[in-house]
């Protein structure tokens, strides 16, 4: 019986006989070259995606016929001859048109291009694309009444770029910052700290919508891939998934299942119901209560004509939030997460709903809310706030500090880190951030009054007291402990026995009483004021967060009562009595 590896020995030896391995190897050679040159030159040419799936696909169907056409016959100097079969005796090699040297030749060909499709410029095939911003696309209608339809395209776009866990999204209002600029691409990318950037525009007529959108390496400003999409209006959310979507093809984003099912489907929406909830955004995206009554104004419609419209009962819960509304942002979130218990905006504002009522449910809400999405700035934003009130201060900058990343031109933000440094008494670090706020919106009413305070405590620090009470005087918790570090105890005594003496101020305002109490020692008193507006007021507030923080309430820090108001608060202790931290 014939050995079965001697067979097949016999049979590789035949192969090689017959110059299949030459040709494979040629084959395989000059495809490479093929596909490297196309990867290159096509798009820069405007050649067509098609017209490059062809060419590999006839590739590939190629390579199977050139191995059997190997086996069949040979290229000689006399032509192409059918290839005998295995000779019985040696015969005089015949002269073969492609020889070592034309291998050779062939294999330096294919390492040039190699190193070619290496060396060259970035491309989506090619380049790792980790990071991206979508700036402001173009209204080409021709009617500056359809800026907010753009607006919305905008955000949604980015929104669903947000839910891809593999990717970092500048968040849109870094983004709008960017809206008629005339500054280069890679000045952009730099000062977003992206790797690519996708710019575009939106075209509604009627009830078509047509989006365009182009990518472009940030740091060579070269155009990587554009084309158009085109939908009608009821299945435009259908469309601003399938933008996202090619943009992550684009990229080569390697996505998890769940967000391959994120980004393959969405649900049709009543067209007038979506336009209202774009002018509801719109509106709730300004400042003030006028603007954001006028969003409520706009989502209720939105709802009542489509009352599955997920998007539309988030956002009205979260103005709802905005306008002192609690109970009907309630009803507005069991709305959104009725239809989608996984809607990660609704989540975390759920979340946000929950902080004054429920510390764990609160915190549970804002963890879910960015597992679904990692990249949700609200949700980073109002976790952090909450882990700083909550004594975390360490926790809260790292959420804020990653919303800063997503958002690094967004006040609200830097507003929040600076808030932290300024609770943390690090308030050189809380000026920069604080200043830079003020920088991007000048009237942006917390950071002022922030900014003031933490110059005022650098004075403290600096021991300039007369400079500080000069600012703030007497009657403010700030000037009394200017005036105590200065010496004047004395002073600060009679007028807080003028202010407390009645015992009506107590009455008023217990809170108050023990801050000014706690300021000159009388610690008893302090506690029990405190106590008694612990009583008064038992649900979470953010006032608490002062008892965290506040330089008052260092006499306090070593007490038993007061380490068992922070147990009852289920705050965490971040000074100790002598004001230095403690974790």
């Amino acid at each position: 019986m014939p050995d079965p590896s001697s067979r097949f020995t016999a049979f590789l030896a035949e192969l090689k006989r017959r110059r299949v391995f030459r040709v494979a190897v040629v084959y395989a050679g000059i495809a490479f070259i093929i596909v490297q040159i196309m990867d290159g030159t096509f798009e820069p040419m405007g050649i067509p995606d098609w017209v490059s799936r062809l060419i590999i696909i006839l590739l590939a169907l190629g390579f199977p016929v050139s191995i059997g056409l190997a086996w069949a016959f040979d290229i000689t100097d006399k032509g192409i001859v059918r290839t005998k079969g295995k000779p019985s005796a040696p015969t005089t090699p015949h002269h073969i048109v492609i020889g070592n040297k034309a291998l050779a030749v062939i294999a330096v060909l294919a390492i040039i291009v190699a190193a070619w499709a290496l060396l060259r410029e970035p491309s989506p095939g090619g380049a790792v694309i980790s990071s991206i911003a979508v700036l402001p696309l173009d209204n080409i209608s021709g009617d500056p009444e359809q800026e907010y339809f753009t607006e919305g395209m905008h955000e949604a776009i980015i929104t669903n770029l947000n839910r891809l866990s593999v990717l970092k999204v500048i968040s849109r209002t870094s983004a709008m910052r960017y809206k008629d600029t005339e500054k280069l691409m890679p000045e952009i990318a730099q000062e977003l700290n992206v790797d690519a950037l996708v710019e575009g525009s939106v075209l509604k007529a009627g009830d078509r919508v047509r989006i365009t959108a182009q990518l472009i390496h940030g740091t060579t400003d070269e155009h990587l891939w554009s084309n158009d999409y085109e939908g009608d209006l009821t299945d435009i959310l259908v469309l601003q998934k399938t933008v996202a979507r090619a943009i992550a093809g684009e990229i080569g984003l390697a996505l998890k299942p769940e967000e391959e099912d994120y980004l393959a489907s969405a649900p049709q929406v009543n067209p007038e119901a979506y336009d209202l909830y774009l002018w509801g955004w719109h509106f709730r995206s300004q400042e003030g209560s006028e603007n954001w009554l006028k969003a409520v104004e706009y989502l209720e419609q939105s709802v009542a004509l489509d009352s599955t419209f997920v998007q539309a009962w988030a956002a009205l819960a979260h103005v709802y939030i905005m306008t002192g509304t609690r109970d009907q942002a309630k009803w507005a979130i069991d709305k959104a997460l009725e239809l989608d218990p996984d809607y990660a905006q609704a989540i975390a504002v759920l979340g946000r709903l929950l902080l004054t009522s429920d510390r764990a449910a609160s915190e549970e809400s804002f963890k879910r809310a960015l597992e679904l999405d990692p990249n949700n700035t609200y949700a980073l934003y109002e976790y952090g706030l909450s882990l700083l009130y909550w004594g975390r201060p360490q926790e809260a900058m790292a959420s804020m500090q990653r919303g800063h990343e997503l958002e690094p031109l967004d006040p609200p933000l830097l507003f929040g880190i600076g808030w932290v440094y300024q609770w943390t008494r690090q308030y050189d670090e809380a000026l920069k951030y604080l200043q830079a706020c003020l920088e991007l919106a000048p009237d942006f009413s917390g950071a002022l009054g922030r900014e003031a305070s933490a110059k005022l405590e650098i004075l403290m620090q600096q021991g300039r007291y007369a400079e500080v009470v000069e600012q703030r005087g007497i009657n403010t918790t700030l000037g009394m402990r200017a005036r105590i570090a200065m010496g004047d105890t004395e002073e600060v005594h009679a007028f807080l026995d003028s202010l407390l003496s009645s015992g009506e101020y107590e009455q008023e305002n217990p809170y108050g009483a023990a801050h000014r109490y706690a300021i000159i020692g009388e610690r008893e008193k302090a506690l029990s004021l405190l106590e008694q507006w612990y009583e008064s007021n038992p649900s979470p507030s953010f006032r608490y967060m002062w008892l965290v923080y506040d330089h008052d309430f260092d006499s306090l820090r070593a007490e038993p009562r007061f380490k068992a108001l922070f147990q009852k608060l289920g705050l965490t202790e971040v000074f100790d009595q002598y004001g230095q931290r403690i974790r």
